[in-house]
């Protein structure tokens, strides 16, 4: 059985043979986009010293202690920037040299100033204005408070009207990855991944096509709606292999929502079932330390190199979207591009920026290093039929 040190060193090997050969493979992304704040809740400030509420937790008995009272909160502007899944998720692959287009609301008709930093492999097609979001971050996680109302009316009319259909084969048909992000937070991200589908994808008769679906947080949708969305995402396995990717609370979520009933099994109990009820190639699980593929008749875990001091958190799944994807088309394996998506996103949250292809080779060496001594074995197990 192999160890992770070694799966990294097959890794840095494959890496460098192809720095600026990425730039053939073209992808896709949509539809989303905002405006994000980063704030820190305040918990203290005197002249010389401020301090921050360390964790959710300490935030939400404060919050609770205000029941039945009232009381304000500082949040702390630490910086703005461009938000929302789809332009993180381009953004992140032009800088590790993949041509992406950004289809989302990045303002309209012109493009809002906060993403003009993105990475100019990326092709930006604005189709609305942002949504606005504060991401509240702490020690353990974030909250993220969102502004959704631009999106009441952003369908696949609007965007064929906005774009035009044959602008929008064009796009689409010239991708070898076409990724799908935030259907949470979409009102009607099903009738767009629908259209696409029916308009697009299944006419071209295709069927090498590459699909990543990222939802985002479900809590808030339905079990017919969860169910709904899940079926649509295995109906593009006839044009291609798909990918779902999701954390800890989405599968759970999910689970639960499918059963009826809140679960309380493990994670691997979430992903079976999630899996065994859908029809796609891949169903990858990214709790904070650990990455799990659900991959055709395989379960495969491998742990990850947890960032003691993280600078950033909002965009951390992205950035493991990113280079997940980069290893998809790239043809490296599975347990590799699981490799690839944990070092791109630990390299983000170290560093508070997306990598470059350099920033991940130097973040898997120090990684590598650190398992000399402590090797661990990659849990590879076989799904039940």
């Amino acid at each position: 059985m192999e160890t992770t040190s070694a799966i990294i060193e097959q890794l840095e090997s494959k890496l460098a043979l192809v720095n600026g050969k990425m730039l053939s493979k073209k992808v896709t992304v949509g539809f989303d986009g905002f405006v994000d704040s980063i704030r820190k809740p305040v918990q203290q400030r005197t002249d010389q010293n401020v301090t921050y509420f360390p964790t959710l937790s300490s935030f939400g008995d404060h919050i609770k202690s205000l029941s039945g009272k009232s009381g304000q909160v500082e949040l702390e502007v630490q910086r703005v920037k461009m938000g929302g899944n789809a332009p993180i998720l381009s953004n992140a692959l032009g800088i590790l040299g993949i041509s992406s287009t950004c289809l989302g609301s990045t303002g309209f008709p012109e493009r809002d100033k906060v993403f003009e930093s993105i990475s100019p492999n990326c092709t930006v097609v604005s189709l609305l204005q942002p949504g606005k979001s504060d991401a509240i971050e702490f020690g353990d996680g974030k909250l993220i408070v969102s502004d959704l109302a631009m999106f009441n009316h952003y369908d696949w009319e609007h965007i064929k009207k906005t774009v035009g259909l044959e602008t929008l084969r064009r796009i689409f048909l010239d991708s070898s990855l076409i990724a799908f992000v935030d259907w949470a937070n979409l009102q009607h991200a099903e009738s767009i991944w629908e259209g696409i589908l029916d308009e697009i994808i299944k006419p071209s008769g295709r069927r090498d096509f590459l699909f990543y679906f990222d939802l985002c947080d479900p809590s808030k949708k339905t079990a017919c709606q969860i169910d709904e969305i899940l079926d649509l995402i295995s109906s593009f396995s006839f044009n291609g292999k798909v990918t779902l990717g999701v954390n800890t609370n989405e599968a759970m979520a999910i689970w639960s929502s499918l059963m009826g009933a809140i679960q309380t099994g493990s994670i691997h109990d979430a992903g079976r079932f999630i899996h065994y009820a859908m029809n796609i190639d891949t169903l990858l699980i990214h709790p904070i330390d650990r990455t799990i593929a659900f991959h055709q008749k395989e379960i495969i875990e491998l742990p990850g190199r947890l960032v003691k001091e993280p600078k950033v958190q909002t965009g951390g799944g992205d950035n493991l979207n990113a280079g997940y994807i980069m290893g998809l088309l790239a043809g490296f394996t599975v347990e590799e591009s699981m490799i690839l998506g944990m070092a791109a996103s630990g390299s983000y949250i170290q560093e508070g920026k997306s990598p470059t292809l350099s920033d991940i080779q130097e973040y898997l060496a120090v990684w590598r290093s650190g398992m000399e001594s402590h090797p661990s074995l990659i849990e590879v197990n076989h799904l039940a039929n």
